[in-house]
């Protein structure tokens, strides 16, 4: 599920504005989606007797549960409509003369953005000792289309790994610690169904190469039904350790994954491989827009109040710049946009320099790749000798914008091919703002969410966009270099943070009652109440 979540964000990104899967041997990982609409994140206790019923195994391994013969296809829905499909198997074999278990995924998500067709791929295998709690020994990622063209090649020893990134700018290699991922990674759903309980473990992520703490739990007995027939199947929630909400897998007594799902928009239900791979043309431009009641401004500063219904509990969560409230079966959501106080150069904060091992918000992975030495050197060239971190986030966004031309849906994937196209949209600002900032020794991080546009017969609404935070001293100011916004404007609504994609799960489930714009007063805009 976690190289389904990320293709569907990127295909998403390229939809906001433009100013290893469920399947015989490859169990979806860091699902990021809700199991409804409103869901909460976690599964309630199962109901006592439900593992009873589904004929438990506690033994049960990687190696003994029960799946299908072969390859399981899968036809990919987003509200409804047909956006991709996926292909998973897991196998065994012999490999320098050892058993070894190998769990193969392939996804396709294909939609339209604007006036494209946009296609991406990812094809990923892992490769593990055959016998319960096999050690990883291998792992090889690509991904093609949109986005541009690379691979990742890990191979693992007894106390190391060892990464080569391919990618259109040439190869790299970096040394990682070994990754504690075990066998029951590639099918660890279904041994939860076969157990009537809990697989806990790390995963190798491939596209930060970093560890993912994962947890798949049995939740309970159920049937499924349609076209006049039923299945008993077990339910298994699906998450990373920080996912709000959680995915659902649905696996039949017999083995066969019948169905997964990411909130009530996005389902893969198991077809015949002639089926899966029929795609309809969905346009993910309008399929994610939330419509208002009312045009909202963009001055600052300036307080919105959106009254929304769909919110699960889980995102909730409020900060110094937006603010959460139940009310009834709303939420209300406040973002208040104000200058910060670093806008006092006495106030600002002095940068530190550049470190990739000091920590998240410094860091550069293959897609913030902010040591590659074109990004470092433009990051030089337009903060100079600026010696305060506000000074230079504002510099940064400036640079972003007048340097970027403004094309819809054109995606790249790494923040050196966005400096290299020098076009794109606001996942390609955001991307390129975070490499140039953590460059210069400003901690930034990416954020995805909501944000205003009006765009003629649609009418005022809400879409899907992306653009950034920068830390100065205690402070997350946000901004948008898509919109040459040195600070990010109330229209922008945060849903996440990060690496954190489960928003995803949200597509579908939201709707604005009410948006309410007013100017802060001056004392509350100071606290941030």
């Amino acid at each position: 599920m976690t190289t389904l979540a990320a293709l569907l964000a990127a295909a998403l990104a390229q939809a906001a504005t433009a100013p290893a899967a469920p399947a015989a041997g490859s169990s979806p990982k860091g699902s990021t989606q809700a199991a409804a609409k409103g869901a909460a994140p976690a599964a309630p206790p199962a109901r006592p007797g439900a593992a009873r019923a589904a004929a438990c195994r506690p033994a049960a391994t990687v190696l003994d549960v029960k799946r299908p013969p072969g390859a399981e296809w899968f036809g990919l829905y987003l509200m409804g409509r047909k956006a991709g499909w996926l292909r998973s198997e897991l196998s065994t074999g012999t490999r320098d003369g050892r058993p070894v278990l190998v769990a193969r995924q392939e996804t396709v998500i294909e939609a339209k953005v604007g006036p494209r067709t946009v296609r991406r791929t990812q094809t990923d295998e892992r490769v593990y000792e055959a016998k319960p709690r096999g050690a990883l020994l291998s792992f090889r990622s690509a991904r093609a289309g949109d986005g541009g063209d690379r691979s990742v090649e890990v191979t693992c020893g007894p106390d190391a790994c060892r990464a080569v990134l391919d990618a259109e700018d040439g190869r790299q290699a970096r040394d990682l610690p070994r990754v504690a991922e075990t066998a029951e990674q590639a099918d660890a759903a279904r041994v939860a169904a076969a157990r009537c309980g809990e697989v806990a473990g790390v995963q190798l992520d491939p596209e930060g190469l970093r560890a993912r703490r994962m947890r798949d739990r049995f939740v309970e007995r159920a049937v499924l039904g349609g076209a006049g027939v039923t299945v008993r199947v077990s339910v298994v929630e699906e998450s990373e350790e920080g996912d709000r909400i959680a995915a659902r897998v649905y696996v039949a007594d017999d083995g066969r994954m019948v169905e997964f799902r990411f909130g009530d928009a996005l389902v893969a239900k198991a077809e015949p491989e002639e089926i899966a791979r029929r795609v309809d043309l969905v346009d993910l431009f309008n399929l994610s827009r939330v419509a208002l009641p009312n045009a909202l401004p963009r001055s600052v500063p300036m307080e919105i109040a959106y009254t929304l219904k769909g919110l699960p509990p889980a995102f909730r969560v409020s900060d110094a710049r937006q603010r959460t409230t139940p009310s009834g079966d709303a939420t209300v959501i406040t973002v208040t946009a104000r200058r910060p106080a670093a806008d006092d150069p006495a106030r600002d904060v002095p940068r530190r320099r550049p470190d990739a091992a000091g920590g998240e918000d410094l860091a550069a992975t293959p897609e913030v790749d902010w040591e590659h030495p074109d990004v470092r050197g433009l990051a030089e060239r337009i903060v100079g000798a600026t010696p305060g971190t506000w000074a230079a986030s504002r510099k940064l966004v400036k640079g972003v914008h007048d340097r970027l031309e403004k094309v819809y849906g054109q995606s790249r994937d790494r923040a050196s091919e966005v400096l290299r196209a020098a076009k794109g949209d606001c996942t390609e600002h955001a991307l390129l703002f975070l490499a140039l900032a953590r460059a210069t020794g400003i901690p930034a991080r990416g954020v995805h969410g909501l944000v205003y546009a009006n765009y003629g017969d649609a009418g005022p609404g809400l879409y899907w966009h992306a653009w950034a935070e920068v830390r100065v001293g205690d402070e997350w100011i946000p901004v948008d270099p898509t919109f040459d916004q040195e600070v990010a404007d109330a229209t922008h609504i945060a849903l996440g943070r990060g690496t954190r994609v489960d928003a995803v799960g949200l597509l579908g489930a939201l709707s604005v009652v009410k948006a309410e714009p007013r100017v802060p007063r001056p004392d509350a805009a100071l606290r941030g109440d």
